[in-house]
């Protein structure tokens, strides 16, 4: 299994013909679709990407007593990097990500005037495709920008950023983590990603980027894992594989447990949970299945009336069984492809 460090929220879109639901128990009769990055216009992809930045750029809210949070964003990557065991490998994984993408969404809409629908980024078209390194995703003008490159500077946490893109290394500089997870702590760095298909250095000292581990969540992973019967199998498939990889082989901000500090981790995280809705299928038995653990030593089973630790994200803890579906309580809306 691959380390808890390697891992890294659902965004609330209830929104009817006359606007915006307010959060709670309402009625869903027109769910918001949420759609693959390609298939958005430019204005869409320009809409989404401006409000990330501008999250990105605002004082925080939370947490007055951590120095290293100073960022309306900073508050969502302290609380996910503290609750690290409490949401990963544990039953609560799918539901707490799907409250977790939901408030970020909220989040653009009401403090950066947000007008889309989040994306999400499916993945396993370019595991398929053989052509991961080339996703549009990390294209430097529609998309999040490319691979971390090597700079000039001497200064640790600055030898190696993202250099192109809206998220690029003159725009953004972290206080939150650390890319290297063999590092512990804070330090200032510039936003980086490290490109790898888990093969090490070549003779020069390069990353051996490779085909980033395609095998590991291309379709026939995923139709796997819609063939499990029950929740557990599936949701453990569905962290341990597809979605650990992908925070493994993008690595630098996106491998360690601030790894909301990747942009990209909020589309990947609602393709996570676009997986979790597919095998959901609308189906009454599997809206209502959930098991598991609620700690990673597997000692206190875990139960759908459970609430789940938000820390000061929020007023009041959200409960597994308001986020079972994404089409009741506070949540309506669905994917795209499904």
């Amino acid at each position: 299994m691959l380390p808890t460090s390697i891992i890294a929220v659902l965004a609330f879109t209830s929104q009817a013909a006359a606007g915006v639901l307010p959060r709670g128990e309402t009625a869903c009769t027109d769910p918001v679709v949420r759609k693959e990055w390609r298939e958005l216009d430019d204005a869409a992809k320009a809409e989404y990407l401006r409000a990330a930045v501008c999250l990105r750029k605002l004082p925080k809210e939370k947490y007055a007593y951590i120095d290293a949070v100073t960022t309306r964003m900073d508050d969502l990557v302290y609380t996910h990097f503290s609750l690290n065991t409490d949401i990963h490998f544990v039953a609560n994984f799918l539901p707490w990500h799907r409250w977790y993408v939901q408030l970020h969404e909220d989040l653009l809409r009401t403090e950066c005037g947000f007008t889309g629908i989040q994306p999400y980024w499916d993945w396993s078209i370019d595991a398929d495709a053989k052509d991961m390194p080339n996703s549009p995703l990390f294209d430097p003008v529609t998309g999040f920008g490319g691979d971390g490159k090597r700079t000039t500077s001497n200064e640790p946490g600055f030898q190696r950023c993202v250099v192109d893109g809206p998220f690029a290394n003159t725009n953004l500089t972290l206080a939150m983590g650390w890319p290297d997870m063999n590092v512990a702590g804070d330090r200032l760095h510039c936003f980086t990603r490290e490109f790898n298909g888990g093969l090490g250095n070549d003779e020069n000292g390069n990353i051996i980027i490779g085909d980033m581990q395609v095998g590991a969540y291309n379709s026939q992973v995923m139709k796997t894992i819609y063939g499990f019967d029950t929740y557990a199998d599936m949701s453990s498939m569905l962290e341990g594989l597809p979605h650990a990889q992908i925070h493994s082989v993008i690595f630098g901000d996106m491998g360690p447990a601030t790894s909301p500090n990747e942009p990209l981790f909020f589309l990947h995280h609602a393709n996570v949970d676009r997986a979790w809705a597919k095998w959901q299928g609308r189906n009454a038995t599997r809206l209502a299945d959930y098991t598991g653990f609620k700690d990673t030593a597997r000692t206190i089973p875990a139960s759908i009336d459970d609430s789940m630790p938000i820390l000061q994200l929020g007023d009041t803890e959200p409960v597994v069984k308001d986020y079972m579906d994404i089409q009741a309580g506070p949540l309506c809306y669905t994917y795209s492809s499904m």
